[in-house]
């Protein structure tokens, strides 16, 4: 009966660390997704200002999902083109890693100061009070990730839990914990702040830890797939290629996870800033891989058969116009 409760508060406390990062996300949305997508069009005429605008656009938001499902979106009304869309999606990558910094950087307190204050700035009669409800949600994540801390002490010792969680030191194993995970919750930042929480408690260890959160940029994914299924041709392949990308990125790095965990334990000696820093370097080469090779890897994409039914549905519009 006691592990029954225990688990209820467990998904209790996820369930309100999922609604405080869509109510922030949403939060931002708000301020106007119109300007969202002017900045968008403004922005990707710099060379690589898509790349920049998704890192940025991503790590202010706290959501990859809501910044690629947009880009595969845009990318269906014509505003932005498939190269654009290919940047965004890579810068996408990288800024998804601020999530594990934010949640390295928790304290018991740190989520009732936010909360407090955002409570505070939305009682202010001036515009600045729609500022309010951002600042009370993301105090809101916090607050609920201590919880999820505190209501997850008790299991810290059961052995059923430490001998699933310890299969994950098998990379494979890890990864598929990962992606499964995070396509079930639809949210890599959750899974990734719990893998935080498990390794600051001692649950895991960095090297299960590592192939969990590579996991999850991979499901993390599935969203921008889902959506783009109803869409055009041409956003069900960049929605294929942000996915390819971050497959391709978790195999070329498969054997290099032990050199990985030995060069963030050199770096720093905290377990949670190690995992941030692992997920941080493994994205980041990912995106800055295909960023490098990005023209050929759009030449080899243009052979696809999604991208030949797109030329043909566009000189068929151009034809009746």
């Amino acid at each position: 009966m006691e592990n029954f409760n225990t688990i209820i508060l467990i998904i209790s406390a996820i369930a309100l660390f999922i609604y405080g990062l869509q109510s922030f996300s949403k939060e931002i949305e708000n301020f106007g997704t119109e300007k969202l997508q002017k900045w968008i069009q403004k922005i990707t005429r710099i060379p690589l200002g898509g790349f920049l605008l998704g890192g940025g656009i991503t790590a202010i938001i706290q959501s990859s999902t809501l910044v690629s499902s947009l880009t595969v979106s845009l990318i269906d009304t014509g505003i932005i083109s498939f190269r654009e869309s290919l940047l965004i999606l890579l810068g996408t990558n990288v800024g998804t890693t601020s999530t594990a910094w934010i949640v390295t950087f928790q304290s018991q307190m740190l989520g009732p100061i936010f909360i407090v204050l955002g409570t505070v700035i939305s009682m202010i009669p001036r515009k600045i009070a729609t500022a309010g409800k951002s600042i009370f949600y993301f105090g809101f994540i916090f607050f609920s990730l201590s919880m999820i801390s505190n209501v997850m002490e008790p299991l810290k010792s059961d052995p059923l839990l430490i001998e699933i969680l310890s299969k994950a030191s098998n990379p494979i194993l890890g990864i598929l914990y990962g992606i499964v995970i995070t396509i079930i919750i639809q949210s890599s930042s959750v899974v990734v702040g719990l893998v935080i929480v498990l390794i600051s408690q001692g649950v895991i260890s960095l090297e299960a830890a590592i192939p969990i959160v590579v996991g999850a940029n991979i499901g993390t994914t599935s969203t921008a797939l889902i959506v783009s299924l109803k869409m055009s041709p041409l956003s069900r392949l960049t929605a294929f290629a942000s996915s390819s990308f971050n497959v391709i990125g978790v195999v070329a790095l498969l054997p290099f996870f032990p050199l990985l965990e030995k060069t963030v334990e050199k770096i720093t000696s905290t377990p949670e800033m190690q995992v941030a820093l692992a997920f941080t370097i493994a994205n980041t080469f990912t995106s800055v891989f295909f960023l490098i090779f990005l023209n050929p890897t759009i030449r080899l994409l243009q052979k696809h058969r999604w991208y030949k039914e797109y030329l043909e549905i566009k000189e068929h519009s151009e034809v009746i116009s």
